[in-house]
Parts: C-alpha cells; structure tokens; sequence
C-alpha cells in the first residue's frame, strides 16, 4: 500500500499525551516533563530525578520547552501511525469480504480453524491487532490475550492477491489495491470492472481456489461468488462450477 515510506515500525509507534500550558509541579506529566527536559535540553542543567522524588519545579520556559517536545514527537509520529491505521483497516474490510482468508491455531500448536467472516464485521476487534490474538468462544472480547485466545494467521494465497506487488514469478497477477478495496466495502463498486479470464482459465484458477483452502473448509457459495468476481467470473459461471467441486450448506463446516 505504501512502498517506500513502510518502514515497519508503524505497530510500535505511540502518541504522547500532551501536557496543559500551565506548568505542573507533581503527578505523571510533571515527572514526563522532568525526564524530557534533561534528555533534550542539557542547557537547563536539570539532574536526573531521585528515587521517590515526587515534585518538581519549572519555569515557565522550560515547561514551555517539554510541550514542544510532545508536541514534535506526536508531528513526527502523525505519519506512521495513520499509514498502520489505514493498513489495519484494509486489512478488515478484506477480512470480512472473504477476500483475506483467516483462520486461529490454539498456541500450542494443531491445525488451523478458518475464521468465520462475520467475526471480522465489528468495532470492537481493534485489539487484535495487538498481539494478533483472538478468543474464538467470545471473538469479540475486547481482552488482548489469556489462555483462551488463539493466534491469528492469514493463508499466504489469498495475502498474495490483496498484496499488489507481492506475487511471486508465474503467478496470477494481482488488482490494484484501491480496486481490491472497493469490492471489499459494502456498498461501493470499482470504478472499472476486472477482466474476465479466458474460458481455459477459469476452472483452473477455481480449483486453485479451493485448494488454498485450509483443510476440511469448503467456502459457501457466497464465499465462491465474492472471489471469482475479482477475475471477472460471473455468478452463473460459479454455480456451473460448484457442482463439480464439494459443496456445503450454509452455515455447515465439512471435514476433510
């Protein structure tokens, strides 16, 4: 999405609470204050605070000074932090259109369980993002991570082809992101719709498909259509090709 300007440390980047203009003399901001002040501003020959000192004294200019420096720092981290908010997102809305495939491994290992796409439409998964962590008894617990909660994976094929740029030789081409995007939010259509594939190729890139799946998950019709869309196959076509593939009801998990 961003090239370049990702450096990958954007997860890790934080904003600073910013302090009032009226200085304070203890309490958290009065210690914050204190520490930035001697590590930026040598000039005012402030000492690292003792153990146990709880108070403290500024003049207005160095008050003043330790504002900058929060406000700086949160300028600086402006950038990062809303390239990570776009890429979460994105990687929401595919998530729950089906087109990112995610599925949950309990952390001592076995095999993977797909990740329902309901579980993905909601305002309350933002802490997944977190320790990349989710509780499948209560997938919207606003929790971060206890004995209940699994790792979140994602299948390399479906990554690849919401990743443009990231296919490797000989493999199907991926969209723009910004058309991948617009057939993932609800409501709004690409502005131009994807080529369809040459008959020869449809069947092939069907079960492919199917078989990046992990095991036992045979997608729902619904599933099928939303990703045959993205090559420009249409809903008819879809159903020709489910009835010679596995097929499940709605709702229904099949093993394999």
């Amino acid at each position: 999405m961003f090239g370049t300007e990702w450096t990958g440390d954007e997860p890790c980047r934080d904003l600073m609470t910013e302090f009032s203009i009226f200085p304070e003399k203890s309490g958290w901001r009065a210690r914050l204050a204190h520490d930035l002040l001697v590590k930026h501003h040598p000039e005012y020959n402030r000492q690292p605070r003792k153990p146990y000192q709880h108070s403290f004294e500024f003049t207005g200019n160095e008050w003043m000074a330790a504002v900058m420096i929060v406000k700086k720092h949160n300028e600086q981290q402006m950038p990062g932090l809303t390239r990570f908010n776009e890429v979460r997102s994105r990687i929401i809305h595919l998530a729950e259109a089906g087109l990112l495939i995610t599925a949950i491994r309990e952390k001592a290992g076995g095999d993977p369980t797909p990740i329902p796409r309901r579980w993905w439409n909601s305002e309350r998964i933002r802490d997944r993002f977190d320790l990349c962590q989710l509780r499948p008894d209560d997938p919207y617990n606003l929790g971060i991570g206890s004995d209940p909660f699994q790792w979140i994976f994602v299948t390399r094929e479906s990554l690849m082809s919401c990743a443009p740029g990231g296919l490797a030789e000989g493999e199907q081409a991926a969209k723009p992101a910004a058309t991948v995007l617009a057939a993932a939010l609800p409501g709004e259509e690409p502005a131009k719709a994807p080529r369809r594939l040459a008959e020869a190729k449809i069947e092939p890139a069907f079960r492919h498909w199917r078989e990046q799946q992990p095991d036992g998950y045979i997608p729902t019709e619904h599933e099928d259509i939303a990703h045959m869309k993205q090559l420009g196959v249409g809903r008819d076509k879809v159903r020709q090709l489910r009835k010679r593939f596995p097929t499940r009801g709605r709702g229904e998990k099949k093993s394999g």
